[in-house]
Formats: C-alpha cells, structure tokens, sequence
C-alpha cells in the first residue's frame, strides 16, 4: 500500500510540474525590445529582422523577432501606421482592419480559419484566431493595437503538439515597458 501511494504521489508531481515547464522554460530568458516598448518571454536565440513594406498608405517599417524551439515556433511583429490611418480609437476601422489582416493570413497559408474572437490587450483592442494548414500545421495570433502601432503575436507548430500552455505562456507573457511610452 505504502508503495501504491508513494508511486501516485510521484505522478501527481511529475504531472504538476509538467503543467508549469512551459512558463518556467523562459522564465529567465524575457526578451526586452526597447524599440518596440515591450518585454515578453520567448526563446533567447531569436533572429530579428526590419523590413520596409510599400502599402497604399506608403511605406511602413515592419519589426520581427522569430524564434523556435523543439516544440513550436514563436513570432512577435509590430509596426508603426501613419498618423490618420490606424489607430486603437478607430473602433469602426479597426474591426475591418483586423477582418482584413486575419483574411490574409489565412490566404497566405492557404489554410482553414477554426476560430476568432475580439479581445483586449491592456485596453486596447485587438483579435485572436487560430488557423490550421498543410499537413497538421497551426497558426495561432494575438494581434492588438496601441495608438497606432500595430503588435501581432505568433506561435506555428504540428496539430500534434499543439499545446495551449506552452502558446499562452508566450501569447499572455507581452508586458509593454512603459505605458507613458505607447503612443495615443
């Protein structure tokens, strides 16, 4: 009896501890991105690129940081949007704004959407979709906007390793840096 319980006792841990790995994997390893104005938690080796994008409303800086590790890839975007185009208190555009973006993305993957929804991101507000494609891949996006910077959050892996906990910890883990900082 002594060693039945001794034996459950270890799985019931083990599978306590396994809940928390994801959050305690980068724990110590936030990325600070002081020109983004922003902390999250994600791998350390990340490759971080600025590409110039030629929209309709001219050209737009779009900042990347890319990271992967065993299990997913990780993604965070932002981008600054002229003054009189998109803007957090442009409620009407931003919901067609945001329609547009996920749209695209599902194009761009040529892919199924599986689900969206409205949310906020300290006030501010944005979407959250989740998109599958190819053979057992997934998308899953926090996007938001903050003034008129545009923030997009990314995690891509297999179906079969999708793992909300390991998503969230990352999704949930942006932190601007100073609020004073993020443009009206």
């Amino acid at each position: 009896m002594y060693h039945k319980t001794k034996i459950l006792a270890i799985l019931i841990l083990s599978g306590i501890s396994s809940i928390f790995l994801p959050l305690a994997l980068y724990a110590q390893s936030g990325v600070i991105v002081s020109e983004g104005n922003f902390k999250v938690l994600m791998p350390e080796d990340y490759l971080s690129t600025i590409d110039t994008i030629s929209t309709e409303i001219g050209p737009v800086m779009y900042h990347t940081l890319h990271a992967r590790d065993s299990f997913m890839t990780y993604q965070i975007s932002f981008c600054d949007y002229p003054e009189g185009t998109v803007h957090s208190d442009s409620a009407d555009l931003l919901k067609e704004f945001f329609q547009s973006t996920i749209e695209e993305s599902v194009a761009s993957v040529h892919g199924t959407k599986k689900y969206e929804s409205e949310i906020t991101q300290f006030g501010y507000p944005g979407w959250f979709w989740k998109i599958e494609f190819g053979k057992n891949k997934f998308l899953k996006t926090k996007a938001f906007v903050a003034g008129n910077r545009f923030y997009s959050l990314i995690v891509a892996g297999d179906l079969r390793k999708d793992d909300d906990l390991r998503t969230f910890a990352f999704l949930d883990s942006f932190q601007f840096l100073e609020l004073s900082r993020v443009r009206k």
